[in-house]
């Protein structure tokens, strides 16, 4: 037989094989079909996070976790044999009762969503048991199929839940020297969060930053609807339909990007500023000769800062000139300009008041952080623990409400064209008539941390820095949509609805897409 024969035979043979040997691979990947939905493999109202992602160990010589453990305490005998279940639909690269010898079994399932990501959900220190027995290497299984029993493992029984974009075959360690998001993991809490959100008919695109903590400070939308942010030393541009335009490296540290003049302004730490053209070249710059950090308002034409040494900057409308300055001024966590008086929420629950001209007209010490909103009339309103008040130009206060409920830290306000007002105090949300009689009331659980409220065309808009859009019918208090990606206290909070109908939402290290009218359809008529 001649050698060219011989080869192609040769060949053939090898591609039979490779053939055969991936066909339960390629069948099964096929078979199993998408992720289009995600859920925590156990029951967190029962169990509790022993173990968070990312901790360091003292038992495993400081390594990080790279799972959460999930305990379910002694009440629950521990939750020994506890049926294990699919975070969602996928298929099994590897399952083994003995994965990680007698530190219990593990099994991986690989999951593809339906924009072409893939990620893999591993669980461990699992029992094989009569009532929840794994499931055979390739098979598919759906979100909720049981895929094990929660083991009698050291140091009490527990699961061990992992979220993983690499590496979908080999158990691991559980444990890593490096940071477990450089190197393939992530967090699950986090990533189940956002997932569940991106499943959302709604969703439209994301633009996932470098930077784990979000953007520096809150993006600039340009009128065409594109966006200008600040990520990790970066600046970039994202498309109306969120595809990244542009990015360039920037050489030192900036804290915010504003508008100037129908171009985006950059200000640096250092206090020089740039102008960016809309193609990503950098323009003239100018130095103000102060250091700042990453609070700013825009409050008429003057543009304010706050400085390392806690004085309230503000500059004039060219950019250039300090307009006046005001010391002594704590970190700001939010602040307001009605037209007629600034607004100003420290870090240290003091609610301030300014004039326009930089004159400091009231200082209050309140229990907890407090809202701050626009009236229709030029006033302040806030909203408090100590209840409902409007703040006038000259800084004193008066009740707006003599029976509110309490506000704090979770609570929010906000007036409509009507004059009627809305109050969420952390759990319920209120509506009150244009002479503060009760019109509805809705229950919204489970929202934490900063929480602000807007109005879109007759739909209350309640977000927050955990990351949270609800979505609520003003006229009788119909929930329309509800959703939350993540974010946490440290993360800025930015959204904004687009003339094109998209609201673009940036917390922690993500900016999303969302279609309104989409996420609306809870309230369709």
């Amino acid at each position: 037989m001649k050698k060219s024969s011989v080869a192609i035979i040769r060949s053939l043979l090898l591609i039979c094989a490779a053939f055969f040997l991936s066909a339960p691979y390629a069948y099964a990947q096929g078979q199993c079909g998408y992720a289009d939905a995600i859920a925590y493999p156990i029951d967190t109202n029962v169990f509790h996070l022993a173990q968070d992602f990312g901790a360091l160990s003292i038992r495993h010589q400081g390594r990080y976790h790279t799972a959460e453990d999930w305990f379910g305490g002694r009440a629950n005998n521990y939750a020994y044999g506890t049926p294990v279940r699919a975070a969602a639909a996928g298929r099994v690269t590897y399952s083994s009762p003995t994965g990680w010898g007698r530190d219990g079994g593990v099994v991986i399932v690989e999951h593809t969503f339906p924009d072409g990501t893939i990620a893999y959900s591993v669980y461990g220190h699992m029992a094989d048991l009569d009532n929840a027995r794994f499931p055979p290497p390739y098979s598919c299984v759906k979100m909720g199929d049981i895929v094990g029993a929660v083991g009698d493992i050291r140091p009490a029984p527990h699961l061990h839940f992992e979220i993983r974009v690499s590496n979908g075959d080999s158990p691991g360690s559980g444990y890593s020297w490096e940071n477990p998001i450089d190197v393939g993991w992530r967090q699950p809490a986090k990533f189940l969060r956002n997932a569940q959100t991106w499943l959302q008919p709604a969703f439209r695109w994301r633009l996932d930053l470098r930077d784990e903590d979000g953007p520096i400070a809150p993006p600039l939308q340009l009128d065409d609807n594109s966006l200008v942010y600040v990520d990790a030393g970066r600046l970039g541009r994202v498309t109306p339909d969120g595809r990244s335009l542009w990015r360039i490296n920037l050489e030192k540290s900036a804290v915010a990007i504003t508008n100037f003049d129908a171009l985006p302004l950059l200000t640096y730490a250092d206090g020089e500023m740039q102008r960016i053209n809309l193609d990503g070249t950098l323009s003239e710059r100018w130095q103000t000769g102060l250091v700042l950090d990453d609070f700013v308002l825009e409050a008429g034409d003057a543009l304010i800062f706050h400085t390392p040494d806690n004085t309230l900057v503000a500059f004039d409308a060219a950019r250039q000139q300090i307009r006046w300055r005001v010391e002594n001024i704590p970190p700001v966590i939010r602040a307001q300009f009605s037209g007629q008086v600034i607004g100003v929420m420290t870090a240290t629950n003091e609610l301030l008041t300014l004039s326009p001209q930089g004159q400091l007209l009231d200082s209050a010490t309140l229990r907890e952080s407090a809202s701050i909103v626009s009236a229709l009339n030029g006033n302040l309103i806030t909203y408090s623990r100590g209840g409902l008040w409007s703040i006038l130009p000259d800084g004193t206060w008066s009740p707006l409400m003599e029976i509110a409920p309490t506000g704090g830290i979770s609570g929010a306000v906000r007036q409509g064209d009507d004059g009627r007002l809305f109050l969420f105090d952390s759990q319920i949300l209120y509506a009150y008539d244009s002479n503060r009689a009760l019109q509805w009331q809705l229950e919204l659980p489970n929202v934490t941390g900063l929480t602000e409220l807007s109005i879109y065309n007759g739909i209350l808009f309640l977000t927050g820095l955990h990351g949270d859009m609800i979505a609520v019918r003003a006229v009788d208090g119909g929930l329309c949509n509800r959703a939350q990606i993540y974010g946490d206290d440290g993360n800025q909070l930015w959204y904004s609805l687009g003339n094109d109908g998209i609201l673009r939402m940036a917390a922690a290290d993500q900016i999303i897409g969302i279609d309104w009218q989409t996420f609306l359809t809870g309230c369709a008529s």
